[in-house]
């Protein structure tokens, strides 16, 4: 595996879980430039809100933790993450504001967190550049790590894309109970890094739903260190925005086909929409869409589930020009295409059925 140069890895168990690595440690040998995008829910955890205070600065560390949201617990909250992110920056010998934070987990639960201070120095010098471990704390209800790393060869100048993520319920477009890391030894001017990473996590992360459900914690981080020079040139910056957008793509599919109790991996392609947020706005009703996702799971072609579908979303389509067009529903791994018939746009989501097991999950999950 093609690791990017600068970055160090570590998992340890602190008993925030019955079982297993819960807190985890990406640590940057120097400061990082740093995008991140998080969730839209109007009641964020505590992580989500320290790290949006912290994330235009050079980052040094990314602090990771699940078996508990760190959300909706007790009315220091806030201040209690803040001096977590204080305690790891003075082991680290940095500022607070160079540390971000995320967690995953039960909603409500305060974290332990003079349990997880008194483990830092521990995951400090566990520091190694093995992803695997750290890949391990930040699981909850995934049943699989979830590791994609890619090698890009520009004439003499190899550059390296990790992604670490986490993620198999709670997932809605505009992020989901999802975690993603994703690391580059590339130098590159944040304002162009930026406008990559955006466009990298729309096609990708704000592009798959299993549930249609929106966590308090969603986060997505991408930390480039200036490892290896700068790109710059125009060829360089294709390149390197390619594999990004590869790299999150991947991991977005890996956490569909990682759905809670999921049996189908379905690409849903809506085309001949008026507009592109015509496109999108169909693709998305249709997936979050239990009437949809159960017929899925049943092997049903009952395409008037997507018919009522857009209706709900106030998409009206002609009869003469509407049409449906899947691979065999039987099969594990499906596509849909939908066409609207009323214009030339585009959209494609990623989802999966909705089955008895999610519930049993869910129903059980606390």
């Amino acid at each position: 595996m093609n690791i990017p140069k600068g970055f160090f890895f570590s998992g340890i168990r602190s008993g925030i879980k019955k079982d297993g690595f819960d807190l985890g440690l990406i640590c940057c040998e120097n400061l990082s430039t740093a995008v991140g995008f998080f969730t839209k829910n109007a009641n964020p955890s505590y992580s989500v809100l320290v790290s949006k205070q912290n994330i235009n600065n050079k980052i040094k560390a990314i602090l990771v933790n699940s078996g508990n949201a760190n959300c909706f617990s007790h009315q220091g909250g806030v201040n209690d993450t803040k001096n977590l992110c204080k305690k790891l920056a003075e082991i680290l010998k940095v500022k607070e504001d160079n540390i971000l934070i995320a967690s995953t987990g039960i909603i409500g639960k305060k974290l332990p967190y003079n349990k997880i201070i008194n483990k830092l120095p521990k995951l400090v010098s566990s520091l190694d550049n093995e992803p695997d471990r750290f890949s391990q704390s930040i699981l909850t209800t995934d049943t699989f790590k979830k590791i994609v790393a890619r090698e890009i060869d520009m004439g003499g100048k190899r550059i390296n894309v990790l992604g670490i993520a986490k993620g198999a319920g709670m997932i809605a477009p505009n992020l989901a109970t999802m975690l993603a890391f994703i690391l580059t030894d590339a130098g590159i001017n944040k304002k162009i890094f930026r406008e990559i990473c955006k466009r990298a996590i729309e096609a990708s992360f704000n592009s798959i739903t299993i549930d249609g459900c929106m966590s308090t914690n969603d986060s997505v981080y991408f930390l480039a260190n200036s490892y290896v020079k700068f790109i710059s040139r125009s060829k360089e910056i294709n390149d390197f925005s390619y594999t990004l957008s590869e790299v999150c793509l991947e991991l977005a599919k890996m956490i569909v086909k990682d759905g809670e109790g999921a049996t189908k991996f379905v690409e849903l392609n809506v085309k001949g929409a008026y507009t592109k947020k015509e496109a999108e706005l169909a693709a998305k009703y249709i997936a979050n869409s239990p009437l949809f996702k159960s017929a899925l799971y049943g092997n049903n072609p009952n395409w008037g589930r997507i018919i009522s579908a857009l209706g709900h979303a106030n998409i009206r389509v002609k009869e003469n020009r509407f049409k449906v067009l899947a691979s065999s529903l039987e099969k594990k791994e499906v596509k849909i295409n939908v066409y609207l018939g009323r214009g030339d746009f585009s959209y494609t989501v990623y989802t999966s059925d909705l089955t008895p097991q999610y519930v049993k999950i869910n129903a059980g999950y606390s």
